[in-house]
């Protein structure tokens, strides 16, 4: 379901469905640590997103499949210079995380482009209802984000969350 959309923002929110996750270990970039840090303080507490209020929600816990799927996301849309959630493949959220090896009950998606610090990024994501839905929804308990930039591509850099709660 397409919560909300504008030129440089789209949330998808919490698709239902499949299978099992093992955790990985990997190392966390700067923009990483602080993009996980600033959504499990804005879950600290309620929050209204448009016209739906969120109670607090746990903190979310980083995934490297998650971080995975959100970089090859990120670089496609930076490299192929499109902006979606589908991909030139038609591939969506769903089919990312799956290629990863996690199994998951729920998963969402954030996008953003053209900011070049976490803190816009977060702003805006914070400030658009899809977008804070899913960084509030208690669905989810695990997520991975990336962002990428590619020489030449007009909305550079490209950011992806990935939200999920493993089956």
């Amino acid at each position: 379901m397409l919560r909300s959309c504008t030129l440089f923002s789209f949330a998808l929110l919490s698709l239902v469905a499949h299978a099992d996750t093992a955790s990985a270990e990997c190392e966390l970039s700067a923009d990483q640590r602080e993009m996980l840090e600033r959504v499990n303080d804005a879950r600290s507490e309620g929050r209204q997103c448009g016209d739906e209020e969120f109670s607090a929600a746990d903190p979310l816990e980083w995934n490297c499949h998650l971080a995975e799927a959100a970089l090859d996301h990120s670089r496609n849309m930076a490299e192929e210079e499109f902006f979606d959630h589908t991909g030139p493949d038609d591939r969506g959220v769903t089919a990312r995380v799956s290629d990863t090896g996690y199994v998951w009950q729920a998963v969402g998606e954030n996008i953003a482009a053209g900011q070049a610090e976490v803190e816009r990024v977060m702003q805006g994501w914070l400030e658009s209802p899809g977008h804070c839905a899913n960084i509030m929804s208690g669905d989810f308990s695990e997520m991975g984000a990336a962002s990428h930039a590619a020489e030449g591509s007009r909305y550079s850099p490209f950011w992806t969350q990935v939200f999920a709660h493993p089956r």
